[in-house]
């Protein structure tokens, strides 16, 4: 076991998994629960501050959110004085990979390979297919919202099915892509091929340290956890959205089991980790995202540099000084529904950019209609100009989960930064 594999599986509920496991479900966490137990980590207390993109930071780093002061999605390419745990595995001499690490930028100097996030601009590394396919990624996951997948994406996602998934997945596959029906399934598709691709890649490459992201289970708890067999709550999902007999979470779960069955047979450490979880949303909540946000920047006013839409209902606005920063940012603030005049947006001005989250949280139909009191000009029939996205589900909590494959004496609660440690020490 000389290999190490950290196996990220973004903010998923250990006490679901093991209520599943209780009803006969999820064979291969059920096997390392028993034999070899979790750890609980712990994070941050404020809840602005319990976002994946900063706890995995925090895993990556070794240092707290209060160190290491990484807020947004994609912060972290501008800031190299941050080492992160790639880079150090690398001087120590190892060979490295990575699928997908979240808000992790790509500085090594020899990576075996490396796909970024779909949301954190970092050049990937690799053959041709894994930098195309890196591409295709990221548009398929951030054009998700209005149901679009470009022609080189979908020429892009099939030489990676041909190429990077064993013959005897085919079939699975195809039972995916066929149940259209079925809510959540691109997003399940997705990380099924990220850990195909991973897979062939270290057979290929054997790297001493390497990493595997997986973020559809978070994607699956936001929007579909009341469904979840396992939920005791009193909420539920509208028949539109997920007919009741659906439990999304419950398959995306398997998938994930027989991914760690199948690392595990490599003979590898295997390190996996959530950084937080989710626990239930207490009342209904939209979520909204923009489908053109360069068009509906210059349709209210707006003066800017470069535009980049982040995760779900969040994008980011580049400018090229702080006077057309701040005046857009008092453009944004002031939008309020017409009806009822709750705000749209919400803004974190950081001098020359700025973070805005689409915060409208109930429904929105046709005649819905967005004012501003600074003079910018009233937006009739909003509704077409966003795509509605989800109904929220579940909600962050600061702890986490850490899970090995193998026998080992570690606390039952811990700081999340200790995983940083663990791992260094594990390559020594």
């Amino acid at each position: 076991m000389n290999k190490i594999i950290l196996l990220g599986l973004n903010e998923l509920n250990f006490e679901y998994i093991a209520s599943y496991c209780k009803k006969g479900y999820l064979p291969t966490f059920n096997r390392l629960i028993n034999d070899y137990g979790y750890t609980q980590t712990t994070s941050e207390s404020e809840y602005k501050l319990l976002e994946p993109w900063i706890q995995w930071v925090t895993v990556h780093t070794g240092q707290t959110y209060n160190e290491h002061k990484v807020f947004r999605l994609g912060d972290i390419v501008d800031r190299k004085d941050l080492v992160q745990i790639w880079e150090k595995m690398e001087k120590k001499g190892k060979k490295i990979g990575a699928i997908s690490p979240f808000n992790a930028a790509n500085r090594l100097n020899t990576p075996n390979f490396f796909i970024p996030d779909p949301w954190t601009v970092t050049p990937p590394s690799g053959s041709w297919l894994i930098r195309k396919l890196a591409t295709a990624v990221r548009q398929s996951v951030n054009d998700n919202a209005q149901e679009r997948l470009q022609f080189s994406s979908i020429a892009t996602i099939l030489a990676s099915l041909i190429v990077y998934v064993p013959f005897n997945r085919y079939n699975h596959y195809i039972k995916l892509i066929t149940s259209k029906k079925k809510v959540g399934m691109k997003a399940i598709v997705l990380d099924s091929l990220l850990t195909d691709v991973f897979m062939h890649q270290w057979k290929r490459h054997k790297p001493d340290f390497s990493s595997l992201f997986l973020n559809s289970g978070a994607h699956i708890q936001h929007h579909y956890l009341f469904n979840s067999a396992v939920y005791e709550g009193d909420l539920e999902n509208p028949e539109w959205y997920c007919p009741k007999a659906q439990d999304p979470l419950l398959t995306i779960l398997e998938e994930y089991d027989n991914a760690i069955k199948r690392l595990d047979a490599e003979g590898v450490k295997l390190y996996i980790a959530t950084g937080l979880h989710q626990k239930p949303h207490h009342h209904t909540t939209f979520y909204w995202r923009l489908k053109e946000h360069a068009a509906f920047l210059d349709a209210v006013g707006i003066r800017y540099k470069t535009v980049v839409p982040r995760m779900s209902r969040d994008f980011m606005i580049e400018f090229d000084n702080r006077e057309d920063a701040l005046a857009s940012e008092k453009i944004l603030e002031s939008y309020v529904a017409s009806d009822n005049k709750k705000e749209i947006f919400e803004v974190d001005n950081r001098g020359l950019s700025l973070f805005i989250e689409l915060v409208y949280p109930h429904n929105i139909e046709d005649n819905f209609s967005i004012e501003s009191s600074t003079g910018a000009p009233r937006i009739e029939q909003f509704r077409k100009l966003i795509a509605f996205v989800a109904i929220k589900n579940g909600e962050h909590h600061g702890v986490g989960y850490f899970m090995t494959n193998f026998k080992q004496s570690y606390p039952a609660e811990m700081p999340l930064k200790k995983l940083h440690d663990i791992l260094l020490e594990s390559a020594n």
